[in-house]
């Protein structure tokens, strides 16, 4: 036999075994975290976490792997066990910029009894609120995730954007800023109200908070409702005054389609969301929430809080809102409304927002809205 057909037999033999089954290359860790991911995106947890055990066991040093593993925990709940993975994903990688903004976080709130928090937070940056957010935080107790399960509402306050993210650019007040000042005078409103309403955050301070997380956020706290505030710069002269939006496919109108288009900008392929454990999380989720259940509930949250906020009174006009493809609002984990409490593109409304007694107004407006919607819950037979 000559050379030639012995290296022919050899490449028969290659391609025999690689065609018998059990006999082909075991997976790699890298290859088992791809398939974790994908069962993760489907809502399989179980299966996630049994590919991420058995990639852990051939790599434990696998950064991805541990990123993965922090968010697996994280939408089962297991807070303190996801921070672990993430700070340990964070050390193994310290680029890993996704890890570190789930560190920071979920180090913004009390974790359950288990041990010493992880401590390798990176330090927060000045915000141009910071003195006034800081008053807020301290007037308001947070309540707990288990807490107040009888209630009427629970609902999740997201102040939109923060830390990297500021918001769609402009002079001025920075977005981030705005809606994280009216959460929070929005949550202490709601905590001393007599009418309970179980309450939670989905940031405290000035962090960045990919969509998945504040979608999964939803979950974690058993909501039946997600209210994502917002304060776009949007370039239409119809933009103005306090707008709800729901998610559809399509966007309702030319406005709703604007307002989708600009709160999205950037937020799919921020350096934030394209680290190894968060590619393409948003169109996924999109794609798999889309017609739900809660979608439809979304809209008819919408309608209902627009219907509120008109009954009340108001610092800004209550110009309606629609409906349209806002990533955030698929990727929620309950039914979800956006609200632009005004748009920083427009004079008045910018002016408006500018002044602490205005927010304040603001925030009192959503609360007595909320509170309405809550009272009809409760009388609903």
């Amino acid at each position: 036999m000559n050379r030639r057909q012995i290296l022919r037999l050899l490449g028969l033999s290659g391609l025999l075994v690689v065609g018998v089954p059990g006999i082909s290359r075991a997976a790699s860790s890298d290859e088992l975290a791809r398939s974790a991911q994908d069962a993760l995106e489907s809502g399989d947890t179980d299966k996630a976490l049994s590919l991420l055990d058995e990639a852990t066991a051939k790599d434990p040093r696998n950064d991805r792997v541990q990123a993965l593993l922090g968010r697996t925990y994280f939408q089962r709940g297991d807070a303190r066990t996801a921070l672990a993975h993430f700070t340990l994903a964070v050390r193994l990688n310290p680029e890993d910029t996704l890890s570190r903004i789930m560190v920071e976080t979920i180090s913004q709130f009390p974790l359950p009894p288990g041990g010493d928090k992880p401590g390798d937070t990176p330090p927060r940056r000045a915000m141009a609120m910071d003195k006034a957010a800081k008053a807020e935080r301290e007037a308001l107790s947070h309540p707990t995730a288990g807490e107040a399960r009888n209630t009427p509402l629970r609902l999740l306050i997201d102040a939109g954007h923060g830390g990297m993210d500021v918001g769609t650019p402009g002079d001025g007040l920075r977005e981030s800023d705005v809606t994280l000042d009216i959460a929070l005078r929005l949550a202490r409103i709601l905590a001393a109200s007599p009418q309970r309403v179980a309450l939670s955050l989905s940031r405290t301070a000035d962090v960045s908070l990919p969509d998945w997380a504040r979608g999964s956020l939803a979950g974690f706290y058993g909501a039946d409702m997600l209210l994502s505030l917002h304060a776009a710069r949007v370039p239409r002269p119809e933009a103005a005054g306090i707008a709800v939006y729901a998610y559809s496919p399509t966007p309702s109108d030319a406005l709703a389609g604007e307002v989708a288009r600009v709160e999205g900008r950037g937020r799919g392929r921020r350096p934030a969301e394209a680290s190894r454990a968060g590619q393409d999380i948003f169109l996924t989720a999109a794609r798999r929430t889309a017609g739900s259940g809660r979608m439809a509930a979304g809209v008819r949250l919408a309608r209902e809080l627009t219907a509120a906020l008109r009954q009340g009174a108001s610092p800004l006009p209550v110009a309606g809102g629609g409906s349209g493809p806002f990533a955030l609002l698929a990727a929620a984990d309950a039914p979800a409304v956006l609200v632009e409490a005004g748009f920083l593109s427009h004079p008045q409304d910018a002016a408006a927002l500018a002044v602490p007694e205005k927010r304040q107004a603001v925030a009192d407006a959503l609360a007595r809205a909320i509170l309405a919607l809550a009272g009809q819950k409760v009388d609903a037979p």
